[in-house]
């Protein structure tokens, strides 16, 4: 290395070395005589923090693998919850119902094609009646519907190809089945919302499971119905066995009546008993880690603990899943000790002693020259700290008799020097962020949802061709550092500046969970600053720069790009593209903010939007949703924006149902209002053009964005 030098072998004279010498050499000549004592005891010093370290990454492996278990349960069971609660919303809203079986039917073959952990959809009224489409077991799906509102009571089965056509149909009229005497519907009847069968065996798969249900209730509150979707846990076991948990570890998932609900050996976890298919016990699994992991737990009476089993040391825990998932399970983890400190443990009691023996005769001597060399260093880190935060105010008072410390101050106070230059060509908060966050400066990136900001000078070209270089230099220099600033302020990170275009993003490098709520109220700020510049600009007779501003959330990929030599942190992906054609298009609408679908979801609690198109813009073909950002829910709205949103949103659904007289009626009114509303105008426009010359049955009022 270029900094390493032959050690001069002084070793005697300790004061002339204290007069004027380098830190490694005062290092060395200090601790030569002691470096037989200090060997040993620091070698058996970090023996012992690396078993504690170990001990440390078992927990932090069985912690990991916890949480994974648990995200990919709840991520297996969620589906079916979500699907019971919003077909219970659907029938209350009378978009599925028992007396429309055909319609209720198809929906529920889509939702158990959609989700494969899903092995029937149960739905059953008040009444009796009851509609149950199951997976059967050569793929097809079959259809079982009870009917009481007829006399005699009827069951059909409807049997389906793999191609979903009905086969076979069967009618019979001895109906023994009755839905509401059966757990999932009574639970869920008396919970009064989403409920969860205890685990059993699946008839047909003959594999464990779990129902799920919601109640169907009438307007005072009282059930009338039940949805229920039963699914099967083997997933769950399949996940387990690619868990990688040492040479000897194991972990399973089990239920507050000792069922095993998970296992990486699936065919354990039933059995058979009098000719009858039932959970195992855990104590059934003949997995004696297992066994002696549970009652190691009950005797340790905390979460973590260690244990022996067949002669081997474990290291064991049992955590229960969160409240949220509505069931009362629990993890259980094993790891082998030897995996993680092996012969570190035989050793640790005898360098701990040497340690304590060598650390009084050193102490010393280590005292006296770390006061010597420390007091000059930190003062160095203080200043270090400073060029880190790119504070570059004031000099360094620094004096010290080592000549390295010399040296590092002198470079330091250089380096402040050329990066206070620097600051002036690299943003000072990206540089900050980065330093924050440890990204290092090479490329490569990582994929992230963020949010993008493209802003443009409407006009800019004429305008620039009336102003000389210098004076247009100026002007756009002013109008770029009030963009800047702004965007600053709120967190942003100005990405690079293309001609009078600023390109911006959100939550990177520093993650920002409302990172779409930050760009768009920098937007917002953005418009209200430029139009104080502009009006002092029009006052002074010089030319005002309007801008337009587009944004856009989604899927990037954030880090350096460029070469060896020279690189950017910037983003790159379909939602920059988005966002920049989402600013493009404020031309079309008459707009100054353009903001797409991702955003208004991720944003739509704290600001208004008013719903403008459905567009595809240029290199998209598939749809998108526009909105233009009107201001903040609890700030100074312009007069009437409420009443432009919902009219303007009433007459947009009229038009996208094809319904243009009504959705004609509905922007007329609007025009009367708002006379200078310019995408009022627009869309009176089109429904003349449409009323006029109908489209064909393939129109989608997708608008098709041609400009960049």
């Amino acid at each position: 290395m270029p900094w390493k030098r032959r050690a001069t072998g002084r070793s005697r004279g300790l004061p002339l070395l204290l007069k004027n010498r380098s830190i490694r050499v005062t290092i060395m000549g200090a601790f030569v005589g002691l470096l037989f004592m200090t060997a040993v005891p620091i070698i058996g010093y970090m023996h012992s923090r690396s078993t504690a370290a170990l001990l440390q990454l078992a927990d932090e492996l069985m912690m990991r693998c916890s949480a994974a278990i648990m995200e990919k349960t709840t991520n297996y069971l969620e589906p079916a919850a979500v699907m019971a609660e919003m077909s219970a919303h659907l029938a209350e809203a009378d978009s599925l119902s028992l007396t429309s079986p055909a319609r209720l039917e198809a929906y529920a073959i889509a939702v158990l094609e959609a989700h494969p952990q899903l092995a029937m959809f149960n739905m059953a009224d008040e009444h009796g009646n009851f509609l149950m489409p199951k997976k059967m077991p050569d793929g097809s799906i079959a259809t079982k519907v009870i009917r009481r509102d007829v006399d005699p009571p009827t069951v059909t089965w409807k049997y389906r190809d793999l191609q979903g056509n009905v086969t076979k149909t069967e009618t019979a009229t001895n109906v023994s089945y009755d839905p509401r005497v059966r757990p999932w519907y009574k639970g869920a009847a008396e919970a009064g919302g989403m409920y969860w069968t205890d685990m059993y065996i699946l008839f047909t798969d003959q594999v464990p499971g779990i129902t799920t249900a919601y109640p169907l209730s009438d307007s005072r509150g009282n059930t009338i119905g039940v949805f229920g979707l039963d699914m099967e846990l083997g997933a769950i076991s399949d996940f387990l066995r690619g868990l990688e948990m040492g040479s000897d570890g194991v972990a399973f998932v089990f239920n507050g009546k000792g069922e095993v609900v998970a296992y990486p050996d699936v065919s354990r976890i039933v059995v058979k008993k009098e000719g009858k298919l039932s959970p195992a016990l855990c104590r059934q699994l003949g997995d004696s880690r297992v066994t002696e992991c549970l009652a190691g737990h009950r005797k340790a009476g905390s979460s973590r603990f260690t244990f022996a089993s067949e002669g081997v040391d474990y290291i064991g825990a049992v955590l229960d899943f969160p409240e949220s998932l509505g069931k009362d399970w629990k993890i259980g983890l094993v790891v082998a000790q030897d995996d993680f400190i092996g012969t570190l443990s035989d050793t640790s009691r005898n360098t701990l002693l040497i340690a304590l023996a060598i650390l009084l005769g050193s102490v010393l001597v280590a005292h006296r020259l770390a006061r010597s060399i420390s007091q000059p260093i930190a003062a160095l880190e203080g200043e270090a700290r400073q060029i880190q935060n790119l504070r570059f105010e004031g000099d360094m008072d620094l004096e010290s008799p080592i000549s390295e410390i010399q040296g590092l101050r002198d470079a330091l106070a250089s380096m402040k020097v050329g990066l206070s230059a620097f600051g002036l060509y690299v943003p000072a908060e990206l540089v900050k962020q980065l330093v924050r966050t440890g990204e290092a400066a090479r490329i490569g990136g990582h994929r992230e949802e963020l949010s993008i900001f493209f802003s443009d000078i409407a006009g800019f070209t004429p305008i620039s061709e009336t102003l000389s270089p210098e004076v247009l230099m100026v002007h756009l220099s002013e109008y770029l550092n009030q963009m800047t600033r702004v965007i600053g302020t709120h967190d942003g990170t100005v990405d690079k500046f293309i001609g009078d275009a600023v390109m911006a993003f959100w939550g990177a490098p520093t993650p920002q969970p409302d990172h779409a709520y930050l760009a768009c109220l920098a937007a917002l700020h953005c418009q209200r600053q430029v139009g104080e510049l502009n009006a002092n600009w029009e006052a002074e007779g010089k030319e005002p720069f309007p801008t337009r501003i587009g944004i856009h959330t989604g899927d990037v990929v954030v880090g350096n790009v460029g070469s060896s030599e020279r690189m950017n942190y910037s983003v790159l992906g379909d939602a920059v593209n988005v966002a920049s054609r989402l600013e493009g298009a404020n031309k079309v609408y008459g707009t100054s903010i353009i903001v797409g679908q991702s955003t208004v979801e991720k944003a739509a609690d704290r600001l208004v939007f008013r719903p403008l198109d459905r567009v595809a813009v240029l290199g998209r073909k598939q749809g998108l949703m526009i909105y233009e950002l009107i201001g903040e829910t609890d700030g100074d709205l312009p007069p009437g924006a409420m009443q432009l949103c919902s009219g303007f949103a009433a007459g947009l659904e009229a038009y996208s149902r094809r319904d243009w007289e009504q959705a004609m009626r509905h922007f007329d009114s609007l025009a009367r209002t708002f006379p200078e509303d310019a995408p009022t105008a627009l869309f009176q426009e089109r429904c003349r053009a449409l009323l006029a010359e109908p489209p064909g049955d393939d129109w989608d009022g997708v608008n098709q964005l041609k400009a960049k």
